[in-house]
């Protein structure tokens, strides 16, 4: 959706209001770019670099389905991810994420918060560290216990801000998994964001982000 937005130079928001006919996730699109400062744009590098680093701000939504087809809807989430990238080295630093997330009537909302915290550094680990290694002379998977598996440190973990949607009069929504689904997305969108070049397939580690 933020490729359709840029070929037809539209800011990413508007142009997902614009076509969005569910009033639900129309009402947590505004709500989470209200919460996040989101900064209009019909095309990429806009914001001013600070030294090395170039800044940038991405927008992702998705309503989570799960369960046998056609499924269950859970709740709708949506981020913005503001990151910078360091030109030189590569790295992608993911400095803050607002979510914002309707699952209807929340019976323990601190509860569901602490949810989308994991869900956030969960998602952000997948998208700058998560791959899987093999040996390459057998192509044998070598990365098989968990105490490898790649997470971010605390120095990496972004300010995470959460706006939960007040619908009390709705019934309650899976809200385990639902934000991690637009978390890559709105990272990706960033990155391209900050540097006008496109990543489709994570992880955007520095050796893949200096290259490009």
């Amino acid at each position: 959706i933020d490729e359709l937005a840029t070929a037809a130079q539209a800011d990413p928001v508007q142009f997902r209001l614009k076509h969005l006919d569910d009033e639900r996730a129309r009402d947590v699109l505004k709500a989470t770019a209200d919460k996040a400062g989101w900064k209009p744009h019909t095309q990429p590098k806009q914001q001013p670099a600070q030294g090395d680093w170039l800044q940038g701000q991405g927008f992702a939504y998705a309503r989570y389905v799960h369960s046998k087809w056609p499924g269950f809807g859970a709740a709708w989430a949506a981020w913005v991810a503001d990151v910078e990238v360091n030109r030189r080295t590569g790295e992608v630093h993911v400095k803050r994420v607002v979510v914002g997330h309707d699952a209807g009537l929340t019976v323990n909302p601190v509860g569901v918060e602490h949810q989308v915290h994991g869900n956030v550094i969960q998602t952000t680990s997948r998208a700058l560290k998560e791959q899987i290694q093999t040996d390459p002379q057998t192509g044998v998977v070598t990365s098989r216990e968990w105490g490898a598996y790649p997470i971010l440190s605390f120095r990496e973990v972004p300010v995470i801000e959460v706006f939960q949607m007040p619908r009390p009069d709705q019934p309650s929504l899976g809200a385990g998994e639902s934000s991690s689904v637009p978390g890559t997305a709105a990272i990706a969108n960033a990155i391209f964001d900050a540097t006008g070049v496109r990543f489709r397939q994570p992880p955007f580690t520095p050796e893949v982000v200096r290259a490009a």
